[in-house]
């Protein structure tokens, strides 16, 4: 591959990741309105399957971005292969600063998306099934006869 093309290519998959991660948090901001809107007084069968629901979708996203990441390392190392680049970056995220402690900025990414991600998934399914939501949404019923 030439620089033009590894560029191009790293461009590409920076606007994947970044649709991967808003399609992702706009799931879960969807989930939080239905969560207060409606699912909170659902049944627990409607909550299990709306959480399934996330869950199937959160999944789809992860293994999405797992494999992208895949491609991005393998952009670095192909860039490494060059004698020779134009735009003298001597890398894309494989360098070690001492802030990350030995990590890379891809693992550093890579674990804090994890870390976040895995607290907000808990955090919804303790709303979901555990969380005692005061009040009610639902207007006064008046039945007549």
């Amino acid at each position: 591959m030439t620089e033009a093309e590894i560029m191009a290519l790293r461009g590409d998959l920076t606007g994947l990741v970044i649709s991967v991660v808003s399609v992702s948090f706009g799931m879960i901001s969807a989930y939080i309105a239905g969560l207060w809107l409606l699912l909170r007084e659902a049944p627990f069968s409607l909550r299990l399957l709306a959480f399934l629901l996330l869950s199937c979708g959160l999944a789809f996203m992860g293994s999405l971005a797992w494999g992208l990441n895949d491609v991005l390392i393998g952009t670095d190392r192909a860039w490494a292969k060059l004698a020779t680049t134009a735009s003298e970056i001597p890398s894309f995220g494989a360098t070690r600063p001492a802030l990350l402690y030995g990590l890379t900025y891809y693992e550093a990414s890579a674990g804090l998306g994890a870390i976040a991600f895995t607290a907000i998934y808990v955090s919804l399914a303790y709303l979901t099934f555990i969380y005692k939501w005061p009040g009610t949404t639902a207007g006064q019923v008046r039945v007549t006869t």
